[in-house]
């Protein structure tokens, strides 16, 4: 799960700074990153389904798995979006305003991929999910 965590977020920097230090070139760096992202994401999507199917049945974190889920599932969307609307770009090597526009939507991406991260913390680090066995959790 740290691999999109970093992947996407560091695509987004570059982004940035190749906007604000005008490199042009580094934009198909920071692609790159974005389909690496994209790709880790996918992984972390799947086995975090499968290891949260024993949990589900625990009211004390059946919420926040859902939570999380949902979270996780609009973040892969958004960047999915981004990174097939990125792709001509990407083809034709031309930016402009479509590219800052996707940028822009890649931050908001990055908000929402740290909201869900801390929902994965809390199910981890708090109650032991995936972590401990099933049903035995520090707090409960």
């Amino acid at each position: 799960v740290h691999f999109p965590i970093a992947l996407l977020t560091a695509s987004v920097a570059v982004d940035l700074i190749a906007l604000i230090k005008n490199q042009v070139e580094w934009h198909r760096f920071a692609y790159a990153l974005l389909v690496a992202g994209l790709l880790s994401s996918s992984a972390a999507v799947i086995t975090g389904t499968e290891a949260a199917l024993s949990y589900r049945s625990k009211p004390e974190v059946a919420d926040l798995i859902q939570q999380h889920e949902d979270f996780g599932s609009i973040v892969f969307i958004v960047f999915m979006a981004t990174t097939l609307g990125r792709l001509p770009l990407f083809l034709q090597r031309s930016g402009g305003w479509p590219l800052v526009m996707w940028i822009v939507v890649a931050v908001g991406g990055c908000v929402l991929l740290w909201w869900t991260s801390y929902y994965g913390g809390e199910l981890v680090y708090v109650h032991g999910v995936g972590v401990t066995g099933v049903g035995v959790s520090p707090d409960l």
